[in-house]
């Protein structure tokens, strides 16, 4: 009679250590699983982080470069052959140059903020600026020698050489042209010197964050 419900018990044992292994069986994988899902999402989560990160590193480098190249444009074209010439004032001719419509979007540069980057967006903010402030130059200067020509008249004009000499009627004109050349020059190698530095500054930034990844760089820079 002992023997039989030894059996029994012994059997009941067995049965019910089956289930228990089943179900810590069941326990464990629905456990690893979770996990399993957790960290597949946060993978995602960061790789999607890099993304943004590097794009909007990417992309401010390519509104900076695009302000680089116009004021670039504007000194080799206009400027620089005038530079060292006493008489830049009246050799420059009123000129337009078209603006770059890239701008740099500071939100999705935030993130820098919370790095070792904290002045970066400021700096990079002040160069655009500097841009900005250089096309506001070209377009006063430009006003200011149109006052100067409604106000002048000409008085000869040689037509083989094309020399003219003009009266002018109000001196303050002249003033006003020869203060806004010299602040057009100011303004441009001020903007090139920032915008310049700002994009190899965002390049170095990002080599840190990402240094796999790829920037962008000025034509020319090795």
């Amino acid at each position: 009679m002992p023997s039989a419900f030894h059996s029994v018990l012994t059997k009941a044992y067995e049965l019910l250590a089956g289930h228990v292994g089943v179900f810590f069986t069941a326990l464990t994988g629905s456990f690893f699983g979770a996990v399993s899902a957790y960290w597949t999402e946060r993978a995602k989560e960061a790789r999607k982080k890099r993304i943004e990160q590097h794009g909007a590193i990417v992309r401010s480098q390519m509104a900076l470069i695009s302000q680089l190249n116009t004021i670039g444009n504007i000194q080799k074209q206009h400027l620089n052959p005038f530079r060292e010439d006493p008489n830049r004032a009246a050799k420059l001719i009123t000129f337009q140059m078209s603006d770059t419509s890239l701008r740099v979007a500071y939100d999705t540069l935030a993130f820098l903020l919370m790095e070792k980057n904290t002045n970066l967006v400021l700096e990079v903010q002040a160069a655009e600026q500097s841009y900005l402030s250089a096309m506001e130059v070209l377009a006063t200067r430009n006003e200011a020698q149109d006052i100067l020509h409604k106000n002048s008249k000409i008085e000869s004009f040689d037509q083989q050489t094309g020399a003219c000499k003009i009266v002018v009627q109000d001196p303050r004109n002249i003033k006003m042209v020869v203060d806004f050349t010299n602040a057009l020059y100011s303004a441009t190698d001020m903007a090139c010197e920032r915008l310049t530095l700002q994009i190899q500054e965002l390049e170095k930034a990002g080599k840190t964050l990402y240094p796999k990844k790829k920037f962008l760089k000025i034509i020319g820079e090795k």
